[in-house]
């Protein structure tokens, strides 16, 4: 059987469907390679119902006049074309629901190549079908298709023409970071001025560069599914076709007329307090002309609006984050998936009002705003003047955010990203949020003082219906300074106290600020929600709020800002009355894997880097959807922890994972080991040994090797070593659920190790190499790691991890694990005398590996 483009015998997968009926189709129906978007260059969009979520990009995109009309998804012949109508269907909503004043995708298609189907977004009835027969010159249905989707018939009557387009892409994360920085170091070396000065001057360049890229989404809304477009050059501002037309009559263009219309709107909103100071009046551009065109020359083809919400906090990172030490960034930095997934699961209404009181550079805030904006976009019994107010009145007087940093002034930065991303950024205060009477000072400017009455009048009290907010990592307050002994006494948890981490004086703040009924979303330590030293901490929470839910974020969730802090979100709702009584229901509990982790502290791209995004970008539709199918009573009882496991603690790892489930073994690690019993000689007293020993080093690959010599009298603050023999099994209370446990060797007798280890010995009839080897299981790291105490810098110790399951293997597997184990380790050894002999043949061929080299390595080389 054959249609106009191919045999149906032809079409045996996926791939024969696109390349041999598809894509013949597409340029029948009159489309040119520029106008068929395939799919590796559309972005993943959120499609799906509100349990059930996922990320989607359909198969090809279809563009008339600079936007994109209708998708098509290309399936197997064999595969149903009804499952695939949803994310199909959710694809060409999430597209028309960026545009504010159309609808430009009017159609999808899904087609197995046997059956084709036209759809229209929303109706669930195809507007039309084809059977493979019908794609025919003159059969009468192929031509009604034709009239729906053909080019011709979708392009405009009067298509404007342009002289030059100019490609725009969006670049990844970590290509903006090495942007970024390559701007600093030029900036830095053509203006010889400081890095302080040079982030000043490149945040005006970035407010222009995202004021004209926000002028292009606006044209262009679209810009929301591809990773690449064109746009016509006239039209873009932040660039060296703008500068070439200008500079003749203004000889630093970008300055004297971009930076001053800015300033000029700027400085008019705030007169009529519409908006708060960003930079100071009559400010300019303090960068040479060529400078700038090197900026700009930089930066032209990249599209930065709206790929990363928070893009002034990753500049500011950039460039100030060598001033400052890494634990201060935690709360400017939040990871943008956690940042996405905190604002996902407040599930906010468009009349929600919203307060950050750390807000750092906004990223919260700038995400909530969007959030509310996109459901008011989507609200079809509106018009269009009446979205315009809704947008307006979310932007101007629904959200709030404070922030206290000085140097740089990081409130400033918040409005500038509110400013550039919906005009919102009136609500941005930079005082101290934990001084709840905003006291003012001698040396506060006009200015301040007037936004410090400003926020005394605003009524903050019982005023708030959300709180998203990740606060302060380390800022602590001490009864013995004056300013912070004023803030301390405003606080019920401060009472008696010396000094309290800021932190937890937030959680009492917001408390006051929210709306009976009102959800707290926050970043928390997890040694708050575990450690019995917090233990007073837990039951205030208890006393204020009702716990919602408790979801588990990974530990380097916040590498990217040097903050080693194993954290989670808690979910906390405002109790409606002040005794307490309201009994705390059983709560959703949810460890994650993937996000933050998608945001590394490197900037260079790795491989794996794109698929750890995208299950990071799927866990927050996971999360989400599950805590709200759990709110409607739909949840799935896998995340739900009843209420009595969570009386003492609320971390997730403790309350939602019972211990020694993760092996059926009826004996315990205790009946197969014990610990060393050490002779006289094999303990060192580290005050009185004056000899050089040697540590032994146990890697996360399971093997010992040799580490630094030290003289333990000077050269270690433990008060004891311990020597190491053949067979003992060394096992680290700090690492050893990474694997951290090794055999001892004979090369590497009488080497020491410290108390942080463990050394066990085998109890007769086990053999020490088979206990070594399940030890290093996923399943004995998994019981290791529940019961290690910490949450940050966790430990285990003989008493919990001779308690631990632990399964032992009959004699003829033993039997065939030890054959195959003492293979290997005759191949490692053979393999290492090989390596040594091709080394010695190399050298003695090419007469290196001298004495007289290694000499002077030896008697020159600098300290470590």
């Amino acid at each position: 059987m054959q249609n106009l483009f191919c045999k149906l015998e032809d079409l045996r997968n996926e791939a024969d469907v696109e390349q041999n009926f598809v894509r013949r189709l597409l340029e029948d129906l009159g489309y040119s390679d520029k106008a068929i978007r395939p799919k590796e260059s559309l972005e993943a969009l959120s499609v799906g119902t509100l349990s059930s979520t996922k990320l989607h990009r359909p198969d090809f995109a279809l563009k008339v006049a600079g936007h994109i009309r209708w998708i098509l998804e290309a399936k197997a012949p064999n595969e149903p074309l009804d499952k695939h109508f949803r994310q199909a269907n959710g694809y060409c909503e999430a597209i028309n629901a960026s545009y504010v004043k159309a609808q430009p995708v009017v159609y999808f298609v899904l087609s197995n190549g046997a059956e084709t189907r036209l759809y229209k977004p929303g109706d669930t009835t195809p507007v039309l079908t084809l059977r493979f027969r019908q794609f025919e010159n003159g059969n009468v249905d192929y031509e009604t298709f034709r009239k729906f989707v053909g080019f011709t018939r979708l392009a405009p009557q009067a298509t404007p023409k342009y002289e030059k387009m100019i490609s725009l892409r969006k670049p990844s994360i970590s290509e903006i970071n090495r942007i970024f920085a390559n701007c600093h170091q030029y900036i830095y070396q053509s203006d010889r001025i400081s890095q302080a000065k040079g982030f000043e001057e490149f945040v005006k360049l970035i407010a222009l560069k995202l004021r004209s890229d926000k002028a292009i989404r606006e044209s262009y809304p679209g810009v929301l599914a591809e990773k690449a477009f064109y746009y016509p050059a006239e039209s873009v501002l932040f660039s060296m076709r703008w500068i070439n037309e200008n500079e003749a009559s203004a000889p630093n263009p970008i300055n004297t007329i971009l930076f001053h219309k800015f300033m000029t709107d700027l400085e008019g909103d705030i007169a009529r307090r519409l908006k708060k100071r960003i930079f100071d009046s009559g400010e300019g551009i303090g960068l040479k002309p060529e400078t700038i065109k090197g900026v700009v020359e930089r930066m032209e083809r990249l599209f930065l609006f709206g790929i990363d919400a928070d893009l002034n906090g990753r500049l500011f990172e950039q460039f100030l984050s060598v001033t400052m030490r890494g634990q201060d960034l935690g709360q400017y930095f939040t990871p943008r998936t956690l940042v996405k997934m905190g604002v996902r699961l407040a599930n906010l209404r468009t009349t929600d009002v919203i307060l950050d009181g750390c807000c750092g550079t906004g990223g919260f805030l700038i995400d909530a705003l969007a959030d509310m904006w996109g459901k008011i976009n989507r609200n079809a019994s509106l018009s269009e003047h009446g979205k315009a107010q809704q947008r307006k009145n979310v932007a101007d007087n629904q959200i709030y955010g404070i922030d206290f940093g000085r140097s740089p002034n990081l409130a400033k930065i918040a409005r500038l990203n509110m400013y550039l991303h919906g005009d919102g950024g009136s609500r941005i205060f930079n005082v101290d949020a934990l001084d709840m009477a905003v006291t003012d000072h001698d040396h506060y400017t006009p200015e301040e003082l007037a936004e410090n009455e400003e926020l005394r009048n605003a009524k903050m009290v019982d005023r708030f219906d959300v709180v998203i907010t990740n606060p302060p990592f380390r800022k602590q307050y001490e009864r013995n300074q004056e300013g912070d002994a004023r803030v301390m006494e405003q606080y019920e948890i401060a009472a008696g106290k010396q000094m309290i981490l800021a932190k937890l004086l937030f959680f009492e703040m917001y408390h006051r600020y929210l709306k009976p009924g009102g959800l707290l979303i926050s970043v928390i330590d997890d040694g708050f929600l575990s450690t019995p030293k917090y233990s007073w901490f837990r039951d205030m929470i208890r006393s204020l709020y009702i716990v919602k839910a408790v979801i588990s974020l990974p530990g380097d969730a916040f590498q990217r800002s040097k903050a080693r802090v194993k954290t989670s979100f808690i979910i906390l709702e405002k109790r409606k009355s002040d005794t307490g009584t309201t009994e705390q229901p059983a709560i959703f509990m949810y460890g994650c894997r993937y996000v933050g982790n998608d945001d590394p502290s490197r900037d260079r791209k790795m491989p794996g880097d794109d698929e750890l995004r995208a299950n990071a970008q799927e866990e927050v539709e996971a999360v989400v959807s599950e805590f709200h199918a759990f709110l409607s009573g739909k949840g799935n009882s896998e995340f739900i922890v009843p209420r009595e496991k969570a009386i003492n603690r609320l971390d997730v790892k403790h309350c939602m994972i019972e211990r020694g489930t993760m092996v059926n073994a009826p004996r315990k690690l205790g009946d197969f080991v014990q610990l060393r019993n050490f002779e006289p000689d094999d303990v060192i007293d580290c005050s009185r040994h004056d000899e050089p020993v040697r540590y032994l080093e146990v890697e996360y690959a399971g093997v010992a090797s040799a580490g630094r010599e030290i003289i333990p009298v000077s050269d270690t603050e433990y008060k004891e070593l311990y020597r190491v023999h053949p067979g003992d099994i060394v096992l680290s209370n700090i690492a050893a659920h990474y694997g951290s446990a090794a055999i001892v060797p004979d090369e590497l007798d009488g080497f020491v190790v410290s108390s942080e280890y463990t050394i066990l010995s085998p109890l007769d009839g086990t053999d020490v190499r088979v206990v070594w080897a399940v030890l290093r299981s996923p399943e004995i790291r998994a019981e290791m790691l529940l019961s290690a105490t910490g949450a940050n810098r966790t430990r285990i110790k003989w008493p919990e991890i001779r308690r631990i399951p632990f399964p032992y293997p009959d004699p003829s597997a033993i039997a065939l694990f030890v054959e195959h184990y003492e293979k290997s380790r005759a191949a490692i050894k053979q393999a290492a005398k090989e390596y040594k002999r091709a080394e010695r043949l190399l050298n003695e061929n090419l007469k290196i590996g001298q004495d007289r080299a290694q000499y002077i390595l030896d008697a020159f080389k600098p300290p470590k």
